[in-house]
């Protein structure tokens, strides 16, 4: 054996328990997307209203379907894990997220309070509003993605 590799088989044996507890517990990377959604369905269950909400956008879904949040300033992330670009749009209502009023074949957009306007694939973006206690719906009104299903509701409590 060279010097070197004298050097190099010590470090390499130190690094690999090092890499190995960088394991699927920190939330981040691969292992960190596969593990938010379900954080996310049990929060509401679990922990409670949040001021921060993560509504992780696919076609044609937001997940969770059913978010809550604390009244007050609530900050919505809005990752999209789709192919294709998404929104979501806050609106106000007491309606069925599921029978929203239409305009045409549009969602009828009169009661938002705030929207996440195209966010493109593999992107994330965030808004922050000011949300008094009551029912929301949140809907995606890109043409046909309502109508496809991306629709859920907004609890604030």
């Amino acid at each position: 054996m060279s010097i070197k590799s004298l050097v190099i088989v010590p470090f390499v044996i130190l690094a690999v328990p090092v890499a190995s507890g960088c394991g699927g517990d920190d939330n981040e990377g691969d292992s960190g997307k596969a593990a938010a959604p379900a954080a996310t369905e049990t929060q509401p269950a679990t922990q409670g209203a949040s001021s921060t909400v993560t509504v992780r956008m696919t076609e044609f879904a937001f997940d969770p379907k059913n978010a809550v949040a604390k009244a007050g300033k609530v900050t919505i992330s809005a990752p999209n894990d789709g192919k294709v670009v998404h929104e979501l749009v806050v609106l106000k209502t007491n309606a069925d997220p599921a029978k929203l009023p239409m305009d045409g074949d549009e969602v009828d957009e009169s009661t938002n309070v705030g929207e996440i306007p195209d966010v493109e694939p593999g992107a994330t973006k965030k808004v922050t509003l000011k949300l008094a206690a009551g029912k929301y719906a949140m809907v995606c009104a890109l043409p046909g993605h309502y109508q496809g299903g991306m629709y859920g509701s907004l609890t604030v409590k």
